[in-house]
């Protein structure tokens, strides 16, 4: 943060905002593949398995925001529930081809200036 002191005020936000973003990312990931390894899991294990996840990989203790991450999931439609409840993934070539043309739909809108919601 102290080379973001010698620069504007814009530029820490913006530093911050990236870390936030990638922070996001990042939990979306995991969420993703704890369930593409392991199969189905209901919120209170998907989440376990997440917290454990970080614990065996970093050491470090968290309070994984699993709603977060499966809402995301759900909204990019990679991430669904079955008839009781629990999440699953779809594969990953599906995953990967959704995500796909997400990014490039949003490349597409920023270089013709179309705002993004």
């Amino acid at each position: 943060m102290y080379d973001k002191q010698l620069d504007s005020g814009k530029g820490t936000l913006l530093h911050l905002c990236d870390d936030v973003i990638q922070q996001e990312v990042k939990e979306v990931i995991i969420a993703f593949y704890i369930l593409m390894e392991q199969g189905k899991a209901t919120s209170e294990d998907l989440d376990m398995r997440c917290e454990e996840l970080i614990k065996e990989q970093f050491d470090e203790s968290c309070n994984f925001d699993v709603e977060d991450a499966v809402q995301k999931l759900e909204k990019l439609k990679i991430v669904s529930r079955d008839s009781i409840g629990r999440y699953y993934g779809v594969g990953l070539k599906r995953a990967n081809e959704t995500i796909g043309v997400t990014t490039e739909e949003l490349v597409l809108k920023a270089k013709q200036g179309v705002a993004t919601p």
